[in-house]
């Protein structure tokens, strides 16, 4: 492939990216949040493996979102009637959605715990 249909994947591939995040609600949540987790990482100084497993747990999330995103997107153009096949597919995706986030949930607790309470003993301490 040539330089130049590189660049014009990468172009259509923003393009998408900035239109999901434009025009789905949830990232308006996932983003704030996935923003919190990096900071509260950034503060709590995570080791190089705990930042391996928090970007990955947020691009898991963003990357459902996406996909999720684009089904609805092509139902839509689909077949406008309620489909009750692709009302279950897109259901199927809402709960893939769910469940990641609700994982990503609970490794940020576990990511989480002991950086917090470390650093909430030494400021107590202090």
């Amino acid at each position: 492939m040539t330089p130049q249909g590189w660049v014009r994947k990468f172009q259509l591939a923003f393009s998408g990216l900035f239109w999901a995040i434009r025009t789905e609600g949830s990232f308006s949540v996932h983003l704030p949040a996935a923003a919190l987790a990096i900071s509260g990482a950034v503060l709590l100084s995570f080791d190089p493996g705990r930042w391996a497993v928090l970007v990955g747990m947020i691009g898991m999330v963003l990357t459902a979102e996406l996909l999720n995103t684009a089904l609805e997107t092509l139902a839509q153009a689909v077949d406008e009637d309620h489909n009750h096949h692709i009302k279950r597919a897109l259901d199927t995706a809402s709960a893939a959605v769910l469940t990641i986030s609700m994982t990503a949930v609970v490794v940020g607790g576990f990511l989480f715990w002991h950086p917090f309470w470390t650093w909430w003993a030494r400021t107590m301490t202090s």
